[in-house]
């Protein structure tokens, strides 16, 4: 039965052929690897002197069990074009080592008119025939793959019951060596961890610098790289990066666990169950050679509970900018805590690089989101195209994928039929044995390749459906995000600044944050966003004298000072953001407005003076001092950014 019947040519066509090679390993990188791949291809070239050749694609040191691998990638975006309809491969198992790589691309090419060609296996798919056979070279691969696998792990778990180490960079400190051991009366050769005198030397240093100079991790880490002892990559010590090289188990406990469960939701945790249980086995610990004594140990350990230490990322907090900030020393700004607030703070000051103060994430996340918003009206028809063209399909076709689900489905109630209900009438009628079971051995493989199929549609079409509603909601909220901006959560930003791939450059930020006392006035009007009503009439002042006189007596009304003159001078103030020291001597003297005005907001009198003027109503908003640098957005669509004073600058042209 055909399962796929779009797999198939109609008619003969031209011969329009590029080549894909592929390797796992760098050792593979020249003789037996690409270039005997390539030896196979240009023999079936020239068998074939009729076909065109539109280019050659490669993989190096590219896992075939990877369904993502850069030159496969650019194959698919290059056979949108139409350009060429074979792809020619030396054998089956350079498409992929599993069943789910492998048909996942074989059907996406299928659905642009391109088909495979195996030199080896002599297999074309665009022949009913040539896919019967891709199928079942794509099986023996998957399970020759499937074994290799097993024998790995076997030979993993064989090696840490030797005490040996089963593979992995060793932990810092230690080195991966050969050694021999005797197994069974013979000898055999293991991976061991011993100690790396380099790496050793900078713990040692680092514990004396805690324990006997009474140092934090920060200073530590400062000390460390002035001294030209870098971390394992080269890169200059942290103060977190520290802290965790020396709270290790390796350490502390004298061992490394393998198959470590204590990672949380780490990418690099080891794959459980649905029980719950490690999928390979259980946590093991492998004993290490020590690098410090154990009293060192604990003392390292007491020192560390001393300095102390506290993430100023939160695990509940958000920080969509992280990584996308860039200041002016070259550094980038990563997510922390200042007291309750969310904060960047750029990494140019763990290592000494500048002296910029920390960014308030609500302030500056606003006012990228704000530019974003403005860069977006501007550009609307080019966003939207940005969004479908990120959100876009890599390959493949809904309508088709769908199709496939109800054929394989069709067949697989075919075969199940036969097994089930028309075997054992073959019996009946005195079918032989031996061919009845050879038979039923070739039909269930068969049933078992339809529901690795079946498998591999189903999570394309789940995976598809949960991209266009990633599209379309990010469309949904450009669309009316510009007129709510506070009503988008930090997730919702974090994927809007993805998807544009948002990269914002701060420039030189002198006096952001205005030193000394808040003015309890101006912090009451921001708060509750009470206005600043214009100066008072001759017949508003009347009012406003009427709203004082039950906070104060007649010797507070009795001043060598024009009193309304004063009160214009501390509207002018707020409306303005002026300082005391800034503020003109035109309504008078500044000390005497300033006691004025203080002595009302004690008394409670201000907020009844703004209720007589009707500042909820009327007025402008109070100044508020900007806390967020001048910056410049870049953005997919464009570009433009802040000048000092907050203003919107620039709409350049799409990055």
């Amino acid at each position: 039965m055909a399962i796929v019947a779009s797999l198939f040519s109609a008619g003969e066509e031209r011969l329009r052929v590029v080549t894909y090679r592929r390797v796992s390993t760098p050792g593979q990188l020249e003789g037996s690897g690409l270039e005997e791949q390539g030896g196979h291809c240009k023999a079936w070239l020239a068998a074939h002197p009729d076909a065109d050749v539109f280019g050659e694609y490669t993989d190096e040191a590219a896992s075939g069990v990877q369904r993502l691998r850069p030159g496969l990638e650019q194959l698919v975006r290059d056979a949108r074009s139409g350009n060429f309809n074979r792809v020619l491969v030396s054998s089956v198992d350079r498409v992929g080592r599993t069943a789910r790589a492998a048909y996942q691309w074989a059907w996406d090419m299928a659905d642009l008119g391109v088909h495979v060609v195996s030199v080896l296996e002599e297999i074309d798919t665009s022949t009913e025939a040539g896919w019967a056979e891709f199928r079942r070279h794509v099986s023996y691969s998957d399970m020759e793959w499937r074994r290799i696998r097993q024998r790995t792990v076997a030979g993993r778990e064989s090696t840490i019951s030797y005490g040996g180490w089963p593979g992995g960079p060793a932990p810092y400190g230690y080195r991966i060596a050969s050694d021999v051991v005797d197994v069974d009366g013979g000898r055999r050769a293991l991976s061991v961890l011993v100690t790396d005198e380099r790496e050793s030397a900078v713990i040692s240093v680092a514990a004396a610098l805690l324990i006997d100079q009474g140092m934090n991790c920060g200073q530590a880490a400062a000390e460390l790289n002035e001294r030209g002892m870098p971390t394992r990559s080269g890169r200059p010590w942290e103060a977190a990066n520290l802290r965790a090289r020396l709270s290790g188990e390796t350490i502390h406990q004298g061992y490394v666990v393998y198959r470590k469960t204590s990672r949380g939701a780490s990418r690099s945790n080891t794959r459980r169950t649905e029980s719950g249980d490690p999928l390979h086995g259980t946590p093991v610990r492998i004993g290490v050679p020590p690098i410090l004594t154990q009293k060192r140990a604990r003392q390292l350990m007491e020192a560390l509970r001393r300095t102390g230490f506290q993430n100023g990322r939160r695990s509940n907090r958000a920080y969509p900018l992280s990584g996308r900030l860039h200041g002016e020393c070259g550094e980038t700004y990563f997510g922390a805590t200042e007291g309750d607030r969310r904060v960047y703070r750029c990494r140019g000051r763990l290592t000494g690089l500048c002296c910029e103060p920390n960014l308030r994430a609500d302030e500056i996340e606003a006012a990228v989101l704000g530019g974003l918003f403005g860069l977006l009206r501007d550009k609307e028809c080019l966003a939207g195209g940005a969004i479908r063209d990120r959100y876009a399909a890599a390959s493949g076709d809904r309508v088709q994928y769908e199709r496939r689900m109800r054929e394989i489905d069709q067949a697989v109630a075919c075969h199940e039929e036969l097994l089930l209900r028309e075997m054992p009438e073959y019996v009946a009628a005195g079918v032989a044995p031996v061919v009845l079971q050879a038979a039923a051995e070739r039909m269930q493989e068969e049933l078992d390749d339809l529901r690795r199929q079946r498998v591999v549609a189903a999570e394309w079409l789940a995976g598809r459906e949960a991209h266009d509603a990633r599209r379309d909601e990010l469309l949904d909220t450009i669309a009316i995000g510009a007129s709510c901006i506070a009503a988008l959560g930090p997730v919702q930003v974090r994927e809007l600044f993805e998807a544009f791939d948002v990269e914002v450059h701060c420039s030189t930020r002198e006096d952001l944050y205005k030193k000394g006392s808040r003015c309890p006035v101006g912090a009451w009007h921001e708060e509750t966003g009470t206005l600043v009503p214009p100066d008072p009439t001759d017949e508003e002042w009347l009012e406003v004298l009427a709203a004082l006189r039950p906070f104060f007596t007649k010797r507070h009304f009795t001043s060598k000072y024009d009193i309304r003159q004063q009160f214009n001078g501390m509207l002018h103030r707020l409306r303005n953001g002026l300082s005391w020291t800034d503020l003109p001597p035109t309504w008078g003297p500044t000390c005497a407005i300033r006691e004025r005005q203080l002595s009302w907001w004690k008394k409670g009198a201000w907020p009844a003076v703004m209720a007589v003027l009707h500042a909820a109503e009327r007025g402008e908003p109070v100044y508020r001092r900007s806390v967020v640098p001048p910056f410049r957005i870049i953005t997919s669509v464009g570009e433009g950014g802040t000048d000092s004073s907050g203003m919107r600058v620039g709409g350049g042209a799409a990055a």
